[in-house]
């Protein structure tokens, strides 16, 4: 299959805001992408976020590639002199089948070394995972070169310069929680979809609840935000974590307020 990588320019931008479901029929999907077209028209543009797209010989997109800069709010790691991929991913349809060996993934890390190296960077660093979910998989990006900070177990650097690997934020989320009411505090970005899809979410249930909800929401692609809480994205209730993997449902924020409605009344 022939691949190539090219920026990402108004034909290829709704196939990235919608995350590679461009044929997938989701008025949900649809309503947050717009919130995420629009941040990527506009913000990420200004944060200096590089957008890379692969497509095949028909021009077709095939995946995508974001990259900042590690002192962007975006990158959620603290270093310097570093780009940072914050988000790999193929086509949908390329994912659930599971097929590998594309040569997609690897062509898109290329193009974001080859842009770090001409942009004068000391290397690259990604957030990776060694469990089973498919996303950002730790595997994929050792064999790229990439080797684990010894500070996180998360984060992965491949250097060509001297440079101090990158660390995590550290989180400084506290509960305040307010007599009589339940409190959600959402920190999201329009950076990704799933976030977009998960705020509106959050919003829909909390005002189904008036007065009785207190939601408060954080938009971490602020750099005071970023600064203040150490956080990315997290969903609270009543100070305690909740994450499905996933946008949170609808049904499932009802019955942790409703739980958390009937834990204040003893």
């Amino acid at each position: 299959m022939a691949v190539r990588v090219v920026d990402v320019n108004a034909e290829t931008l709704r196939y990235v805001s919608l995350c590679t479901h461009v044929d997938e029929v989701n008025p949900e999907r649809e309503k947050a992408a717009e919130i995420r077209l629009d941040w990527l028209k506009d913000t990420a543009r200004k944060e200096g976020m590089i957008t890379k797209v692969a497509i095949d010989g028909e021009g077709k997109p095939l995946g995508f590639i974001h990259a900042v800069q590690v002192e962007s709010p975006l990158s959620c790691m603290i270093g310097r002199s570093l780009l940072v991929i914050r988000c790999l991913t193929i086509s949908y349809k390329l994912v659930y089948n599971r097929v590998h060996g594309t040569g997609v993934g690897r062509l898109l890390v290329q193009s974001c070394e080859d842009e770090a190296r001409r942009a004068g960077f000391k290397g690259l660093a990604v957030y990776a995972y060694s469990d089973d979910f498919w996303f950002m998989p730790s595997a994929f990006f050792e064999k790229l070169g990439f080797k684990r900070a010894p500070q996180s177990s998360d984060i992965w650097v491949k250097k060509w310069k001297a440079v101090e690997d990158p660390v995590q934020y550290k989180e400084k989320y506290k509960y305040v929680p307010v007599q009589g009411k339940v409190v959600i505090d959402c920190f999201w970005s329009p950076f990704c979809l799933t976030l977009c899809g998960e705020a509106h979410n959050i919003r829909d249930v909390a005002s189904e609840f008036g007065e009785k909800v207190v939601l408060n929401e954080y938009r971490c692609d602020d750099p005071r935000i970023a600064k203040e809480f150490g956080l990315f994205r997290a969903l609270f209730i009543n100070g305690e974590r909740k994450n499905w993997g996933y946008e949170a449902p609808k049904e499932e924020l009802r019955k942790e307020i409703d739980k958390a409605l009937k834990a204040d009344r003893r």
